[in-house]
């Protein structure tokens, strides 16, 4: 029996046309094993809805997202999440905002989001969140545990010492975006950030692994975000050779480029066919079946 589990999750599905067709081929030929879906953008729901009628057999999860795109309830539900064209800030413009952020706002916009993607082909099978700031903001990570509970999913493992430990061959400007943005604040604003720093520190986040055993839910022994802005075929066989014991969840973002993708708001974008062509190698499922790891997708994920 395989003693190295890996998922390897695409996150943004729904984003744009082109890379939900990305990852719909990653899947088909490739090494793909889960998605997660931004059920808020223009047309998402309409292109997941198909998507997931093309390929019934895809896992799909629930990217939660409050940076990017527009809430999928009105604007004026949640006026402490958008600016005035009823759009999210973009994260270097809600770090600076959180103290301010309604926590029934986030609650109802994050419960609206989970039943939006049920209405688009069927339950989902774990959640996980744009640029991590839904669980490494501390006042956040409770809502996203119950939104859990009641869906009764796993969540993406959330603590900073359970991130695998691997060395890159050729490492980028890989990271917690959350984590870089308060960083910027701290050198702008240091009075201010270190008055929210209790609320974002990766210590308090290193204990969520615990709060969600306590609420009957499962995570991953380990997530590896390494790939991030790092798109190499050396990389990937990389962490593949590193992986460690246990159930670990690989992020990645691989899809096509195009236009709408281009114009959505988010700055990663040709990084994703890279990603993907990297997932479509036959180099890398030779890897796979040499270090004997076995492909599994959040099924693999006990809940309590």
């Amino acid at each position: 029996m395989a003693t190295r589990r890996l998922i390897i999750n695409a996150d943004d599905f729904g984003l744009a046309p082109g890379n939900t067709a990305g990852i719909l081929q990653a899947y088909r030929d490739g090494v793909l094993t889960s998605t997660s879906a931004m059920i808020n953008m223009p047309g998402a729901p309409e292109r997941i809805t198909r998507a997931r009628s093309q390929e019934p057999s895809l896992p799909v999860g629930l990217h939660l997202n409050l940076t990017i795109g527009c809430p999928v309830l009105p604007p004026e539900r949640v006026p402490t999440l958008v600016d005035g064209d009823g759009r999210f800030y973009p994260i270097n413009q809600l770090v600076e905002r959180l103290p301010g952020v309604s926590l029934d706002e986030v609650n109802a916009e994050i419960h609206a989001q989970a039943a939006l993607l049920t209405q688009c082909g069927g339950p989902f099978d774990h959640i996980d969140n744009h640029q991590m700031l839904l669980m490494l903001y501390q006042p956040f990570a409770p809502l996203v545990i119950q939104l859990a509970r009641e869906y009764h999913v796993p969540v993406r493992q959330p603590a900073f010492n359970r991130s695998a430990r691997v060395k890159l061959p050729k490492p980028a400007g890989a990271g917690s975006e959350v984590l870089k943005q308060y960083l910027g604040l701290l050198l702008r604003r240091p009075l201010f950030a270190l008055r929210i720093l209790p609320k974002i520190s990766p210590a308090g986040t290193n204990r969520l692994p615990e709060r969600l055993q306590a609420a009957g839910l499962g995570t991953t022994d380990w997530f590896i975000g390494d790939f991030f802005d790092c798109p190499y075929l050396e990389n990937f066989l990389a962490i593949l050779e590193q992986l460690p014991e246990g159930t670990s969840e690989l992020m990645c973002h691989a899809g096509l480029v195009d236009d709408e993708l281009r114009s959505c708001g988010d700055s990663y974008i040709d990084q994703r066919e890279k990603e993907l062509a990297i997932l479509l190698d036959p180099t890398v499922r030779e890897a796979i079946q040499r270090f004997g790891i076995e492909l599994v997708n959040f099924s693999a994920v006990q809940l309590n």
